[in-house]
């Protein structure tokens, strides 16, 4: 063969095996921005503390009744009088408690009576009693109100600060006995008063634990931190920030306040999250009655499931332009910090590798996640330019385009659904979370380093009521 014949065969191998086309990979060590913070969502529990085991556990402390009427007993030395000696009784009704804003009443009505008498002593006669005076003896007894009265004090750093101290007295009528100089009310209210007062720390006691909250808001504290399964591979989690403590209202004997605790939801798809380990924090004295519960679906489709769709749309594909043809043999989508690269390998009239470059958006109406800027690299552009220009078609990349479009409804559904489940359940023996994702609003689309994330903020209600036992 002459070489001319030879040169003219070589080109038409050449032509038939294709252009090489050598495109550099977009650059891919850019950072991607971390998934946006869910705003605050406020969790709200209702506390209510039962006072009224305070009484039950005071009343058992003070005596029902106190009797010295068995024999005189001396009163002291009298002006003029003398020596004299009384018996004397009283008795009370049951305690009674009565709230109002951080103060606890207990107060008892005494009923009390008692006889004055002195000694007369005369040769050969002997010694007699004389009585000179006497009250309650015929009629209703005289009566008196005492009673101790305790201001609690919650301090921020939850720490409790009862201080019981005597209430004012309220008498009825007095009983004092002119002739005998001495006043019965006075010495009965400071006898029931003074074993009222050798009580008041072990009331401080007792309402100390009665109105105790950190353990009953720290057990919820610490179970909040625990990630809640939604789901095969969903968790719940609501990373509590701080706690607010309203001002306590009064309902009979139950004291009731709400504790607010402010959390930034997220919904984790995947392992098991690790709990957190944040210890409960010092509390404002203000509730934030706004903000509802909110929180961040995440619908992610993997790398991996978008790949073989992209396949199915892609692989196989012929497309000729001004005579030449190129075939789809590979696609792979990967992300370029917060976008996504899509390299397609091709074979035909020209033979290589392409890449196209767009930033991902969440279009709503169709509940999908789509690369609507999607298009040749900067570096694709500038090899076929100098190599395989005809390449370059709009054709092309809106057929590329097009196939980059993703469902996602479904499975924001699925995880609404699952988040629903898990915040109706309970978290404990005591304490039942309750609530619903109401209202569904997209917030855009994140490239993670695992496949493309929609996110989707679904705001609700969210309490958790404790029971207490």
């Amino acid at each position: 063969m002459r070489p001319g014949h030879f040169s003219a065969a070589a080109v038409l191998v050449l032509a038939a095996c294709g252009t090489r086309v050598d495109v550099p990979a977009p650059e891919a060590d850019v950072p991607s921005r971390p998934l946006p913070q869910p705003p605050p969502s406020v969790i709200h529990l209702p506390v209510t503390l039962e006072v009224g085991a305070v009484v039950r556990k005071v009343e058992r402390l003070v005596p029902r009744r106190q009797s010295r009427e068995d024999e005189w007993h001396s009163l002291g030395r009298v002006p003029v009088l003398g020596t004299l000696y009384v018996k004397e009784m009283w008795e009370r009704d049951p305690l009674e408690v009565s709230i109002a804003g951080d103060r606890v009443d207990v107060s008892t009505r005494v009923r009390y009576r008692a006889r004055i008498a002195e000694r007369a002593c005369a040769p050969v006669v002997g010694c007699r009693w004389v009585q000179l005076a006497w009250c309650g003896q015929e009629g209703p007894m005289p009566s008196l109100r005492v009673g101790l009265r305790t201001r609690v004090d919650w301090k921020r750093d939850w720490r409790i600060e009862p201080r019981t101290s005597a209430r004012p007295v309220e008498v009825g009528e007095r009983c004092r006995l002119t002739r005998a100089r001495v006043d019965v009310t006075d010495r009965v209210r400071s006898a029931v008063q003074g074993l009222l007062d050798s009580i008041a720390p072990q009331v401080n006691a007792e309402v100390r634990r009665a109105v105790a909250l950190r353990p009953r808001i720290e057990d919820v504290w610490n179970t909040l931190q625990e990630p809640i399964p939604a789901g095969k591979g969903v968790y719940l989690l609501f990373r509590p920030e701080s706690v607010a403590v309203a001002r306590p209202s009064v309902r009979g004997t139950r004291l009731s306040t709400t504790v607010a605790v402010t959390t930034r939801p997220r919904v984790v798809v995947g392992e098991r999250p690790p709990a957190d380990s944040v210890p409960l924090p010092n509390f404002s004295p203000a509730v934030r009655r706004e903000g509802g519960f909110q929180v961040t679906l995440v619908a992610e489709l993997p790398y991996e499931a978008a790949n073989r769709l992209l396949g199915e749309a892609l692989v196989g594909k012929e497309y000729a332009f001004r005579g030449r043809r190129v075939r789809v043999r590979e696609v792979h989508l990967y992300p370029v910090g917060d976008r996504l690269a899509l390299r397609v390998k091709v074979g035909g009239d020209a033979r290589g590798t392409l890449y196209f470059v767009g930033t991902p958006r969440f279009d709503p109406a169709g509940q999908t996640v789509t690369v609507p800027d999607l298009d040749f690299s900067v570096e694709t552009r500038s090899v076929l330019g100098r190599t395989a220009a005809w390449l370059l078609q709009e054709r092309l990349r809106d057929q590329v385009r097009g196939a980059a479009r993703f469902a996602v409804g479904s499975r924001v559904v699925e995880i609404r659904d699952d988040v629903n489940t898990a915040m109706n359940r309970d978290l404990g023996r005591s304490v039942r979370l309750s609530g619903r994702v109401e209202s569904l609003h997209p917030l855009g689309v994140a490239v993670t380093r695992r496949g493309i994330a929609a996110l989707v903020e679904a705001e609700g209600e969210a309490r958790v009521d404790i029971r207490i036992r």
